[in-house]
């Protein structure tokens, strides 16, 4: 169990990696305007979980949800309320579908 979730975050450090390797911003800098966003969710998180969404940039720099891969309707709305139609400080390539892992955690 340990190893697949070891193999399970090397995989999303991966994804993650190759979804901001076309961009002129960072993607440390990209990460940190987008987790500022999602920062204290409406709703209490009471195990750690990973949602991968899917993204866009428009030519107005705005963040456009094209999907949320969740069951629970409360992270979906709460992404797609605070992401959507955002605009971004940092550059990424225009058009191009990006794919996020978001990480809740328990704050015990």
């Amino acid at each position: 169990m340990k190893t697949l979730k070891t193999v399970f975050v090397a995989l999303s450090i991966l994804i993650t990696s190759s979804a901001f390797a076309a961009t002129t911003g960072t993607p440390e800098t990209v990460t940190k305007e987008i987790t500022a966003l999602l920062d204290h969710p409406s709703f209490l998180v009471t195990q750690e979980s990973t949602v991968m969404v899917e993204f866009i940039l428009n030519r107005d720099n705005e963040v456009v949800v094209l999907s949320v891969d969740c069951d629970d309707v409360a992270v979906r709305n709460f992404i797609n309320e605070r992401l959507d139609r955002k605009v971004l400080d940092s550059k990424l390539q225009q058009g191009k579908v990006f794919t996020l892992p978001v990480k809740f955690m328990s704050k015990d």
